[in-house]
Order: structure tokens, then sequence, then C-alpha cells
């Protein structure tokens, strides 16, 4: 094989079974030589959903292993990418669950991970209700511990990753609203600690010994790394906009994570006391106002796009359908003054903030 190598220079090998790719790791051949195992098949009917997140949804297998699939607008470079950056972060005391398999699943790919009697952290949040205080107050701890972690410059740097989101979103922002949103980035402090990067309760599992984080880098949008530790509660607080200030209506339920408005928000303020282990409601509402301008400017930014895409959809549109054409109007006018209320209330809150990063 060295003198196929040799010779040819360009070599993959592809859809090796498992026993002949694991005697190819054993030997380094992996490391020399693009080796890819023949991908398995598995179906989730009859299977107990545990878990779900952004990009997937969590099933258990069995009494020792979870498949988590994952949605399929994730190519499978990514989902690779997830697998590699949990086995750094596990070699650095990261606690991280280590996948093992990746799989077919229908129209989407899957990972399996290794994992006895763990509980996803949403379903504990939806199960027990009555406790969100005591439950947000120990994520927040737990998160806290991990943001301690120094590791090295082969992962990401996160803030590098959200100002180039930020300068991609140039085109469809205002000059004075583009400056505003990258100075409330370019502010934050530099770091070499531990960021998850997109960090909420359905990336965080529940075992007898302690918690344990998936979903380490699953898109150029979201990706574990380096960084100031607000990136992650910027993650955090995003379910929490979305519940309590796009919905007017008082009796709302987040369909992410079962909560209500009055729930998020206390949930919300019990992980910061948590995470910053105090009780000082001054200080705490100071960090709240320094995460809000900052996830509110990124909800605003991806509420945009997804404002402009609809008002482009032209391909939804049946010609002469004039009912489906205002109803995609309607749509995208009222995203886009969704838009312009989440750049007001920034720019309201900047006009009356003292200068300075309090976190």
């Amino acid at each position: 094989m060295l003198r196929l190598l040799k010779t040819y220079g360009d070599l993959r090998i592809e859809n090796t079974s498992s026993d002949v790719y694991e005697i190819l790791e054993m030997t380094g051949m992996t490391t020399l030589i693009p080796t890819s195992k023949k991908m398995g098949e598995i179906s989730v009917d009859g299977l107990e959903k545990i878990g779900a997140g952004f990009h997937g949804t969590v099933y258990r297998l069995d009494d020792e292993t979870i498949l988590k699939v994952i949605d399929e607008t994730i190519p499978l470079e990514h989902i690779q990418k997830e697998r590699d950056t949990s086995q750094k972060a596990f070699i650095l005391g990261i606690p991280t669950a280590i996948s093992y398999d990746v799989v077919k699943v229908g129209n989407h790919y899957g990972i399996i991970y290794e994992l006895l009697n763990s509980q996803s952290y949403m379903n504990k949040l939806r199960e027990d209700q009555d406790k969100l205080e005591e439950l947000g107050k120990e994520l927040g701890k737990f998160t806290h511990r991990v943001h301690n972690t120094v590791i090295d410059d082969t992962f990401d740097d996160i803030k590098q990753l959200e100002l180039a989101k930020i300068d991609r979103a140039k085109e469809i922002l205002d000059e004075d609203d583009y400056k505003m949103i990258r100075y409330l980035f370019e502010v934050i402090p530099e770091s070499n600690t531990f960021v998850h990067g997109d960090f909420h309760p359905g990336n965080v599992l529940i075992k007898d010994d302690g918690e344990l984080f998936l979903d380490m880098a699953f898109s150029g949008n979201s990706a574990s790394g380096y960084g100031h530790p607000i990136f992650d509660l910027i993650s955090f607080t995003q379910p929490v906009i979305g519940a309590v200030e796009d919905h007017p209506e008082e009796d709302f339920v987040s369909a992410f994570n079962g909560l209500t408005k009055k729930q998020n928000y206390e949930l919300w303020d019990a992980y910061l006391k948590g995470y910053f282990d105090t009780e000082d409601e001054e200080y705490i509402e100071k960090v709240k106002e320094e995460i809000l301008l900052r996830a509110r400017a990124m909800k605003a930014i991806d509420l945009k796009w997804s404002a402009i895409m609809l008002q482009n959809q032209e391909s939804a549109i049946v010609e002469g359908d004039d009912k489906r054409k205002i109803i995609r109007d309607l749509g995208a006018e009222k995203m886009f003054k969704n838009v312009e209320t989440a750049f007001q209330r920034i720019r309201d809150t900047l006009e009356n903030k003292e200068d300075g990063f309090c976190l």
C-alpha cells in the first residue's frame, strides 16, 4: 500500500468494512491515506425520542447507545468535523459525548454515541418545571466550570467566526447598523478558553456522574472553539428572546423547550445567577444588557436574511395565484418590521449605556 501511495500519490480508500478500517487505523494508514468506512443504515421507527435541538433529534438505540439524527441541511463533512472536534475536546478534559460511528438514517446522517443512563437537559426541564430555578443554576455552574478550560489554536476562533458572519451581512444592512453591530463584537475581549458555540439545554446530556456536551461543530454558523464565554451566553439567550420578545400573547408556550414566556425568563435569570455565582440583581441586569445587545443583533441579521429569502421566493408563487403572493409579501413585511424593531432596541440601549464591557 505504501508503494502504491509513493507511486500514485493521491490515493483514497472508500467504503471499507468496519474490520478493515480498524486494522488500517491501528497501523496508522488512515493518517497517510484518506479512508472512509462503508456507512451503515439505521431506522428510527420504534425508537424512544429523548431530546431535540436546532440541528437534530436524539433517540435511544439501547441501554448503552444513543443516536443523533442530524438535520439534512448539514453536510457530511461538518458531521465528521463534529466527531474530530469532540475527540480533541475530550482529550483536553471537556466533558463531551464521544461519537464512534456515522450512519445513514433515511435522507439524513446520524451519529452514534456510547452513553449510559443519559437524559437530555431539555427533557429534564420539561419534566421538572417546578425545579426551574435549581436546574437553571446547576446548568450555569456546569457551563462556568467548562469555560475555565484553556484550549489551543487548533480549534476555531469564535470571535472571528462571528465577525465574519457580520461581514457577510454587510450587503443587507444599513451602513450605520453594520458598524454598530460590528463594534459590539469587536470590543469583546480575546480569550483562549473553551466555547461550545451552539450552547442550549438541548445540547447537554445529564448522566449519573455529571453533564456532557453534544453537537461540538455542525456548521459554519456554530462551531466549538476558543473565545470569550459571552458567545455561549448569547446562544443560551436566543430561545429566551424568541419566547419573551417575539410573542405578545401571555399564554405562549415555546415549541423549542416547552416553557412559557415567564418560565423562559425565570430559567434565564437562574442560569445567569448560577453561572456568575451571585444573587446581586443589579449586576445580573448589567450582564443581561451586554448579552441581549449582541443576541438581538445576531437574531436581527438572521431574520433579515430570512425576510429577503421569503421576499425573493418566486418559485413558491404559482402564476396568477395572487393570494399566495399577498401571504408571502405580508410575511416578509412583518419580518422586516421585526428587524427594525430589534435594531431600534439596540440603538436605544446603546444611547443610555455606559461605555465599556462589564463581563
